[in-house]
């Protein structure tokens, strides 16, 4: 046709390649457009932002997840500064720290912050953060993640809580437990104490007479009232407040101090034997390490009542930076489908038993960066519990523990 021209095989090429890459482009931004989608609706689900800072300018570049965090509008100016001040004091100071360092260093870094939001929210975000540098190996820029946590932090402090009321249940058990056996043996002295002080006085009428007589009495009643007084300084020593917070003890003592007081009321056939390698140190809260050891004696005692042989054998044992405990009993042994479950709380083989105390022992235990397990002995029978707590070094002189027994 007039005035038209005919495009020719060139031209019909390149307007082929345009709309080829047209449609490139608009397939690859569709992709671009769903990878965003899912990107964002998996930051939403996981609470997550990714954020960034040209060290430079201090310009921050933040994603709509870590504006929702601070409940900021999306978009709107990020002063850093402004920013820093919504950090609780010491989680900005500890921010500050970790930042300056990894700047310094050129390593990243993560850290658990607590913020107030731009609503008065407090939240804990969990921050995480790299470096990186040019070519001459200078920081220019650092980028990371921010994660809310919030409910993470909140469910460890209700499990904390939960194990402290545990402890202290499992607590409140044993000394209950204990009340009743503490009451017939603080008896036995102080009717001794009774029928000696009634014998003395009889011996008085004629002094002279009776002075050896009387020399025996007091000399009784004094062994039955110092008797009484030691069962009662080792409750209320196992029951001190002022023993709470750790420190260096030595485990040997507090084995003995709290087999000692798990002892009281025991039926005269158990015999408690010990085998203590001298010279441990562990860092350890006494009060809650001698719970343990309560515990398990309790529980050996128990689980040899109707046993002709009844011994419990406690071992101390040195290895490493370890020191290694055990304690075996002669019982009738752990039931084979309890051995799996024998730590989880509520699971107890007595009747009517609370299944708390082993379960709060083991926490007790692996606070202490320890560990503990149970198993059968091989040979004789019984239960044997072994614990195993980090040496801290040799226990000293003033924290060595009176003679075996």
């Amino acid at each position: 046709m007039d005035g038209e021209r005919d495009p020719g095989p060139v031209g019909a090429d390149i307007a082929a390649d345009l709309e080829r890459y047209a449609l490139l482009a608009r397939e690859q931004a569709v992709t671009i457009a769903h990878y965003k989608k899912m990107y964002d609706r998996s930051s939403a689900l996981a609470r997550i932002g990714v954020w960034e800072c040209d060290l430079a300018t201090e310009a921050l570049i933040w994603t709509d997840g870590v504006y929702d965090l601070f409940e900021l509008p999306r978009g709107s100016a990020i002063p850093r500064a402004k920013i820093v001040e919504m950090y609780e004091e010491t989680s900005r100071a500890e921010m500050e720290r970790a930042r300056a360092e990894a700047i310094r260093d050129g390593t990243g870094f993560a850290l658990d912050i607590l913020i107030r939001t731009a609503r008065g929210t407090m939240r804990w975000l969990r921050l995480t953060a790299d470096i990186e540098q040019d070519a001459q190996g200078r920081s220019v820029r650092i980028f990371g993640t921010k994660q809310d946590i919030t409910q993470e932090r909140a469910g460890q402090e209700q499990l904390r809580a939960l194990q402290a009321e545990l402890i202290h249940l499992s607590r409140r058990s044993a000394m209950s437990a204990m009340a009743t056996t503490l009451a017939h043996e603080l008896n036995q002295p102080l009717t001794a104490i009774g029928n000696y002080v009634a014998g003395t006085r009889r011996a008085l009428a004629d002094p002279v007479r009776n002075g050896a007589l009387l020399e025996r009495g007091l000399d009784a009643i004094e062994k039955c009232a110092f008797g009484a007084g030691d069962i009662i300084r080792s409750l209320r020593k196992m029951t001190s407040e002022n023993l709470s917070g750790r420190r260096q003890v030595n485990p040997n003592a507090l084995i003995q101090e709290a087999a000692a007081l798990a002892m009281v009321g025991a039926d005269n056939r158990v015999r408690l034997h010990y085998d203590l390698v001298e010279g441990l140190a562990i860092e350890a809260d006494p009060v809650q390490i001698q719970q343990v050891f309560v515990n398990l004696v309790r529980n050996a005692i128990e689980a040899m009542e109707g046993c002709e042989r009844r011994d419990i054998v406690i071992t101390t044992e040195a290895a490493d930076d370890e020191v290694h405990i055990r304690v075996d009993d002669t019982g009738h042994g752990i039931a084979p489908d309890l051995l799996a479950t024998i730590f989880n709380p509520f699971v107890s083989s007595k009747p009517g038993g609370m299944g708390v105390g082993l379960s709060v022992s083991r926490t007790i235990i692996e606070a202490h960066g320890g560990r503990m397990t149970a198993a059968n002995r091989a040979r004789g029978g019984g239960a044997s519990f072994a614990l195993v707590l980090p040496r801290t070094g040799d226990a000293d002189e003033e924290s060595q523990p009176a003679p075996s027994a």
